[in-house]
């Protein structure tokens, strides 16, 4: 069963909607991947207060004496940043990455000197690459920087300190997702909801044809492509309803025509002395004239002049159940809350009704239980006891002026399930035949629900 959340999600407003958010956190993704990869790894206070620190100490340990140069550097030194005087460099000379060759060169330039004898090496607190993947804790973890500068005396000024890393770009970045994402949604909820107007337009239309209803569509309003489909439609609505109009104008014609026919026939048997071949000829032209007044009757279903309105379909079966009880007949109805349908009231009353009579010809009774198995479905199932039908029969029978062998052809011409499916087919619904377990035939008719 599709819960109403997932019905909004399959609608193209919300879904397009959901494709803009996903676009623009890929964009924002991509964005943070690039600039992790080659933005600056070092925070600018971050990198103004290690290379200051670094001059600072450069210009102590040249100028001043020693004790005072190491009593500098034991201040500058805030832990767990750490400056002392060796021998040897804590960083061998490599060959240094863009970052580490700008520190330098940075560096260099304070200090008003070559960059010779200045190495540096920016890093991971654990020692692995500073520019490590994004998608790993490594890429994520905090800096160190070690540094090397030479002294004149051929000993070494080191420094390890721990500077911040430059996300302020994450954080602008994310404020602009947000920021970016409002609009856009609002704006493309207004655009794509001007769009799929027309298509929730012509759906109902499409709806409202399948049970023989005209409907009229804006064709000037909407983007192009939705005016021309407004408009293709209503073309085809006009030409279809044309055609089965004129086709059934035709079909009534031709039955009507019968009549005259018919007329002469019994004014001729009239005529005739009494004998058993004018009782065999008086049946075969009752028979004749039956069924051209149920062709009548089924064309004039067809034609549809009632008007399509709200229909509450258990008020109806309440009536038909007060009609066949009062014929006393055995129709079961135990009834339901409101259910309301859009269609032709009397047109249903007439199919429901021919389900009965079916039921109560065949099975001596009948049982109606109306439920809902979906919020916009109705099923009503007409049950009887009787003997049922063979599986290749259940279809057949719906066939007009068709008769199961064996079936007494007093009991009707055969048009009782053909007029009844024509009707629930053109109030958008369907009807089917199922042999019961217990016995039996189960007429299943499904409507939509108009709530």
């Amino acid at each position: 069963m599709v819960t109403p959340w997932r019905s909004w999600l399959q609608g193209i407003t919300p879904r397009l909607c959901l494709l803009f958010c996903a676009t623009l956190l890929l964009a924002h993704a991509a964005a943070a991947l690039v600039l992790h990869q080659t933005g600056s790894l070092v925070h600018p206070l971050s990198y103004g207060q290690a290379l200051e620190r670094l001059a600072v100490a450069r210009t102590a340990v040249d100028r001043l004496p020693a004790a005072q140069a190491d009593a500098l550097l034991r201040v500058l030194a805030e832990p767990p940043a750490r400056l002392w005087m060796a021998t040897t460099p804590e960083v061998a000379p490599f060959p240094m990455l863009s970052e580490e060759r700008r520190l330098v060169r940075d560096l260099a330039r304070r200090l008003g000197q070559s960059e010779a004898g200045l190495v540096m090496q920016l890093e991971s607190i654990a020692g692995e690459a500073a520019r490590a993947s994004p998608l790993t804790a490594a890429g994520w973890a905090p800096l160190q920087l070690r540094s090397s500068l030479a002294l004149p005396d051929g000993r070494w000024l080191n420094a390890v300190q721990y500077p911040a890393r430059s996300d302020g770009w994450l954080t602008a970045l994310g404020w602009s997702l947000l920021l970016g994402a409002v609009p856009v949604l609002l704006l493309g909820w207004l655009l794509i909801g001007q769009l799929v107007r027309p298509l929730r337009q012509l759906t109902r239309a499409a709806e409202g044809l399948s049970r023989g209803e005209r409907s009229r569509l804006d064709v000037r309003r909407g983007p192009r492509e939705a005016r021309e489909l407004a408009a293709a439609f209503e073309l085809m609505q006009e030409r279809l309803l044309r055609h089965l109009d004129d086709r059934v104008r035709m079909l009534a014609a031709i039955s009507h025509d019968f009549n005259t026919p018919l007329a002469a026939l019994r004014v001729q048997l009239a005529l005739l002395e009494p004998s058993v071949e004018r009782d065999d000829m008086e049946e075969s032209l009752g028979e004749l004239d039956a069924m051209v007044q149920e062709t009548l009757d089924f064309i004039r279903g067809e034609r549809q002049t009632e008007a399509h309105q709200d229909v509450d379909l258990s008020a109806l079966l309440q009536d038909l159940h007060q009609r066949y009880r009062a014929l006393g007949q055995p129709v079961t109805w135990s009834g339901a809350g409101s259910t309301l349908l859009r269609g032709r009231p009397l047109a249903l009353k007439r199919a429901l009704g021919n389900l009965l009579d079916n039921a109560l010809q065949h099975g001596g009774s009948a049982t109606l239980e109306l439920s809902r198995p979906a919020p916009q479905l109705l099923r009503l199932d007409i049950l009887d006891d009787g003997p049922g039908l063979p599986e290749d029969q259940l279809e057949r029978v719906f066939e007009p002026f068709y008769r199961p062998p064996g079936q007494d052809s007093a009991r009707g011409l055969g048009l009782g399930l053909a007029i009844a499916r024509a009707c629930i087919l053109a109030h958008g619904g369907e009807l089917q035949l199922h042999n019961r377990l217990q016995g039996g035939l189960c007429a299943r008719v499904l409507l939509p629900s108009a709530t």
